[in-house]
């Protein structure tokens, strides 16, 4: 008993001492330097670290895996961007238009020539704490083997960008929180 006490106290004892001793020998007035300065001397080199990162949850890269996209290869990037290109224009006339509803968004789309099948069209999803959602639309059109270009029409923007699809879900993500 008496030991665990003397412990306890030496434990005490030297964590309320600690911030008095932190100083390096040599950075107060009147220390000696025990030794003289190199003049090839350098700073102390830190590793990166290569293990998981430490803000990031266990499992996490795993935990997500289902959201990886595809490579595209530069001939569907390529592709995609050409696609992109003639989206983009119809987009921003119905954007310019006020109109930002999904089958607008759709129709939208189809006049371009893409087949129904390889289109996908939601509305928007209302922010957290909000019931209602803003106007707007979020769209896919799928090309190529695993090719995507995804976006969406609101008031403020007009979104286009070329992306792979991803096994589990194919262009849109869906909605999880």
């Amino acid at each position: 008993m008496r030991t665990a006490k003397i412990s306890w106290l030496a434990a005490a004892t030297s964590l309320a001492l600690l911030p008095l001793g932190c100083a390096a020998p040599g950075t107060r007035a009147g220390d000696v330097q025990a030794t003289p300065p190199s003049a090839t001397a350098s700073a102390a080199v830190v590793p990166e670290p290569t293990g998981p990162r430490a803000d990031a949850p266990p499992r996490h890269g795993d935990n997500n895996r289902w959201k990886r996209r595809h490579e595209l290869s530069e001939a569907d990037q390529r592709a995609g961007e050409k696609l992109a290109a003639r989206i983009r224009p119809k987009l921003e006339a119905l954007r310019a238009a006020g109109d930002y509803a999904p089958a607008s968004t759709q129709r939208a789309l189809l006049d371009l020539g893409i087949k129904a099948e390889a289109i996908e069209v939601t509305g928007m999803r209302a922010p957290i704490g909000q019931d209602a959602p803003p106007p707007g639309a979020v769209y896919a059109a799928r090309f190529a083997e695993a090719g995507c270009v995804i976006g969406d029409v609101r008031a403020e923007r007009v979104m286009v960008e070329v992306t792979g699809a991803a096994a589990e879900f194919g262009c849109l993500e869906p909605f999880s929180h």
